[in-house]
């Protein structure tokens, strides 16, 4: 069995700095139809959330209708507001990855251990801190990359994503 379904697609590595420094590639992320941001961003390992500047956050919390809580520092939503949720949409070299509603919440079963209360279900996205335009405008963290295969190849200066069996999982 295959671990991916699918093509690779693969995003050379970014010329803008400082991204280019490290995986960073050229992405624009949209939620349903609204584009949130087009620009440059690293895939990192390191980070569990997804990260986005704060003019994007902001668009993205204002549609999502999430409010920000005091206790973990994440969005929170109501369960009644899921029903809600849209597709967050990275289109990376041309082809679209789809994180589903399901994949931008916060494992469930882990709100207690973060602060959180088992009455709302937190979100993955979260601010990086800075306007957009700063040469690091995103971090696709852990929270994207268990949804999809990620090849970083170091020969030819890129990273490659594919979908998997478990991109649209309802498990999280």
């Amino acid at each position: 069995m295959s671990k991916i379904n699918g093509p690779m697609t693969f995003a050379p590595v970014t010329s803008v700095q400082p991204a280019s420094a490290y995986w960073g590639i050229d992405q624009t992320i949209r939620y349903g139809s609204e584009t949130l941001l087009t620009s440059a961003g690293v895939v990192d390992t390191g980070t569990t959330l997804v990260l986005i500047a704060t003019n994007a956050f902001n668009k993205y919390r204002d549609a999502v209708g999430a409010v920000l809580d005091q206790a973990t520092g994440l969005l929170r939503i109501k369960p009644v507001q899921f029903g809600q949720l849209r597709n967050l949409v990275f289109q990376i070299s041309g082809r679209n990855f789809e994180l589903t509603p399901n994949a931008q919440l916060w494992p469930r079963f882990l709100n207690t251990a973060i602060g959180g209360s088992n009455d709302y279900l937190y979100l993955i996205v979260a601010d990086i801190g800075i306007i957009s335009g700063s040469g690091l405008d995103f971090v696709i963290g852990y929270a994207f990359l268990e949804r999809f295969y990620t090849s970083f190849d170091t020969t030819n200066k890129r990273v490659g994503f594919a979908y998997t069996h478990y991109t649209d999982s309802l498990l999280n």
